[in-house]
């Protein structure tokens, strides 16, 4: 059982990807957190939330989860050895949905998408007594994840021209811009990926107020935040974002080209960040003058659990790729 001191997330690698960095003419750097023991960058936030909960006394959590953030929780929890409660959308695969149960979390399903499985969270909390912990909006997640800029500065030979991160509900980017500001690199463009179906921080961006989504559609459930955490609009005027936008045949296509590139499976919602550059998208910033095509690149490989071999052949054949 681990304490509420010991991290509950690993240091991982920050590697240089020749092909990559072959197609856009400059050094690129993936942080790899797919290697995460919950797979995904998630067990830095929650894993530091779930931590500060127990040692301020609770002993039943509750979240919500389109997935990944379940994940964390319920490995979080296991290793503090506190009682868990984790609800999750229908569309959850159900190979997530039983690495959940292999946690010894309690699971419910409820709802389409991720907001209904929070207002169900919320309903649990209050019949239970229990502490419900949101997935992205919520400081101590922002503070842990910006744990990840504590490596990336201390492995990167020299200060990137950009960072690229896949965007759902925010969590990681308020995290990460919290450690790219306390170790001086304010004047890195931050570039945001997401599918069609899940742009709630490009509209955000765009009408300079927070935009909420009618629906959240296609494949990169993961990303499906209907609205952003509300701390983005403070960001939006202390830092220089490019908000890009994939559909999801590019989404796809960038994980079975990473998978071949690098032997490794993702998801789509982190396919999204890696489309960037696997599209073109990302060289056409640099021939704009938006991006400095001489420094090197940080992409972050979030990773997620809702992959495996045979989903990615599925998606393969649904695009005919």
């Amino acid at each position: 059982m681990a304490s509420t001191q010991d991290k509950l997330h690993i240091q991982t690698p920050l590697i240089e990807s020749f092909p990559l960095s072959k197609i856009l003419n400059c050094p690129v750097y993936l942080k790899m957190e797919n290697l995460q023991p919950s797979a995904s960058f998630k067990i830095r936030g929650v894993g530091n939330m779930c931590q500060k909960a127990v040692k301020n006394g609770c002993t039943h959590i509750i979240g919500s989860s389109g997935g990944n953030a379940g994940i964390a929780m319920a490995y979080a929890t296991y290793k503090l050895g506190v009682k868990c409660t984790i609800v999750v959308p229908c569309s959850t695969p159900q190979h997530l949905k039983d690495a959940i149960v292999k946690f010894g979390s309690n699971l419910v399903v409820k709802g389409q998408i991720w907001n209904d499985a929070e207002v169900a969270a919320k309903e649990i909390e209050k019949e239970t007594g229990g502490l419900y912990l949101p997935p992205f909006d919520h400081p101590d997640v922002w503070e842990g994840n910006s744990s990840i800029m504590d490596e990336i500065q201390s492995q990167i030979p020299e200060k990137p021209g950009a960072v690229i991160v896949a965007v759902g509900g925010a969590g990681l980017l308020l995290g990460l811009l919290q450690g790219m500001h306390r170790y001086g690199w304010s004047d890195v463009p931050v570039i945001t990926a997401e599918t069609e179906g899940t742009k709630s921080f490009a509209e955000t961006f765009r009408a300079g107020e927070l935009v909420t989504l009618p629906a959240i559609t296609g494949i990169a459930k993961c990303l499906g935040a209907l609205t952003v955490a509300p701390e983005c609009l403070k960001w939006l005027k202390m830092h220089t974002f490019h908000p890009v936008l994939l559909n999801d045949e590019e989404a796809v296509s960038a994980c079975i080209r990473f998978a071949d590139d690098h032997r490794t499976l993702v998801q789509p919602a982190c396919g999204a960040g890696l489309a960037v550059a696997y599209s073109g998208k990302l060289t056409d910033l640099q021939q704009k003058g938006l991006i400095n095509s001489e420094k090197p690149i940080v992409i972050i490989v979030c990773g997620g659990f809702s992959v495996t071999h045979h989903l990615l052949q599925k998606w393969k054949c649904d695009f005919n790729l």
